[in-house]
């Protein structure tokens, strides 16, 4: 009878979805929805991760992802993955970095002033990069922690000709020709001019705190005419900011000026990949209302700006980490999309 064959067709139906596995919403990983203390988690492959989005290409419509190199039967490969130590050799000076292998776009970590690659950021972005199967760069600084270099002759250019250097390495060496960076405080300088340099690899960009020209309106309007002058005459003083001890040198002063960015007026900085800020307004180092100065300079609009009620300078909190993870998270989706959106006006 027909209402026999509803049934059996019901019951078909139901057989068939038992073995299908559940949609994942557009532009949405299964690891983007799982709980953040799992994503995470330095062992604990995800179910799916980029490898997820890979996946679901052919269904989405998505083009130009960077392929994959974790098999869909071996997922968690991605997890068991571990970093490897080297250095670069650049302008004479061993670099050194840590880099995961894994998919790309890579993510590139640039450390605060004065700090090395082994901060909280560094290290939580390098175990959410590892459960990701995602490929991740730090790197010491010239003049800084394990790289060769006297700290006297580092500088803003210098540091940014390196990150140039190794985004062009990353691709040589390892196949990855495309990088999303998070510049922490002075890594936000750099980073602002490595995208502009390197426009067609650099992909996406999170500010944590970033602090563009902090030696010209910031720093030096505000130092003691003493500590100016022993920068001057000695080539180096340390300074006390923020309830801490930083170190400032003559050429990091003197370069600075040539690197402004945020003085030459709106949509001034000729970026366009999607950028989010993360300001604490407890930052007792920076105003809050950079972030939305820098926003106004950069000439791209996909500009986000979250600002962290009593968040500190260095934002380093659990919840701190779980906030940038999304901003790189919510960049994937955007260029995700981005791409799906071209390939359908693309003539056929």
């Amino acid at each position: 009878s027909k209402a026999m064959r509803i049934l059996a067709l019901l019951a078909l139906a139901q057989a068939c979805s038992a073995f299908s596995p559940s949609p994942t919403p557009f532009g949405h990983s299964a690891a983007s929805l799982r709980p953040a203390s799992a994503a995470t988690s330095p062992r604990t492959a995800p179910s799916g991760g980029l490898l997820g989005l890979r996946l679901a290409d052919a269904g989405y419509g998505w083009t130009n992802r960077p392929p994959t190199s974790i098999s869909s039967d071996n997922v968690r490969e991605a997890a068991a993955r571990v970093s490897v130590s080297g250095t670069v050799s650049i302008q004479g000076a061993e670099i050194k970095y840590d880099y995961l292998p894994g998919d790309g776009p890579t993510v590139m970590y640039l450390p605060a002033l004065n700090r090395t690659r082994h901060g909280g950021v560094a290290n939580s972005l390098k175990a959410w990069c590892r459960g990701q199967g995602r490929s991740f760069l730090v790197a010491d600084y010239f003049g800084v922690g394990q790289s060769e270099g006297d700290y006297k002759d580092a500088s803003i250019s210098r540091w940014n000709d390196d990150t140039c250097t190794l985004i062009e390495w990353l691709g040589k060496e390892h196949g990855q020709t495309e990088v999303v960076v998070v510049g922490a405080g002075v890594g936000g300088w750099v980073m602002l001019h490595a995208a502009q340099k390197m426009a067609a690899s650099v992909v996406g960009l999170v500010g944590v705190a970033a602090d563009p020209d902090f030696t010209e309106d910031l720093v030096m309007p505000n130092l003691s005419d003493d500590v100016k002058k022993k920068i001057m005459d000695e080539g180096s003083s340390e300074f006390e900011w923020g309830g801490k001890t930083y170190t400032l040198t003559k050429t990091m002063v003197e370069d600075g000026k040539a690197m402004t960015l945020l003085d030459k007026g709106d949509k001034s900085i000729d970026v366009d990949c999607p950028v989010h800020l993360i300001q604490g307004l407890g930052d007792e180092e920076i105003p809050p209302e950079k972030a939305l100065r820098l926003s106004e300079c950069i000439k791209g609009d996909e500009v986000v700006i979250t600002y962290v009620k009593h968040g500190s300078h260095e934002l380093e909190s659990e919840a701190d980490f779980k906030r940038i993870h999304a901003s790189i998270s919510e960049i994937d989706r955007y260029l995700g999309k981005l791409s799906w959106s071209r390939s359908i006006r693309a003539p056929v």
